[in-house]
């Protein structure tokens, strides 16, 4: 086995394949830090392409562990400030009176509080992903005895 992960792009001769490292791809299949190859997916509507990895050994998907607290913080990042411009374009729309003075402003501010909701909806689906991934990692690093 060690033969065979010095020969790839993923070895470290320092590094024990079956150690936790929270720097390398690893594959819930095997269970441990594998060689990977990419995959490359292009969609049929976008022409899109999309790049996986996968592990040599099993053909399955290889992930690297990201933490969750990161992609929460850049989809906050993201959100935000959507639904920050949604809400003042809304408020700035009606004069003091509290009737309707600017009618763009409205539908531009609805707009973009709606842009926000649909980001946040999409984010989060791919952040349940990551945390699942995420806690498959650490239920591993715990089987091992390491924290």
């Amino acid at each position: 086995m060690k033969h065979l992960l010095q020969e790839s792009s993923n070895y470290d001769e320092y590094h024990d394949p079956v150690l936790p490292d929270k720097t390398k791809p690893w594959c819930p299949n095997c269970r441990m830090h594998t060689e990977w190859y990419s995959v490359y997916k292009t969609s049929n509507t976008g022409g899109t392409s999309t790049r996986s990895l996968a592990c040599e050994g099993c053909d399955g998907l290889v992930y690297c562990p990201a933490g969750p607290a990161k992609r929460i913080i850049i989809g906050v990042a993201l959100v935000g400030p959507f639904l920050v411009l949604g809400a003042g374009l809304i408020t700035i729309s009606f004069d003091l009176a509290g009737a309707l003075a600017d009618e763009e402003k409205l539908i531009f501010g609805l707009g973009s509080i709606a842009v926000g909701v649909f980001m946040s909806y999409t984010l989060r689906n791919v952040n349940k992903k990551i945390r699942k991934h995420w806690e498959q990692f650490h239920k591993w690093v715990e089987e091992l005895g390491h924290r």
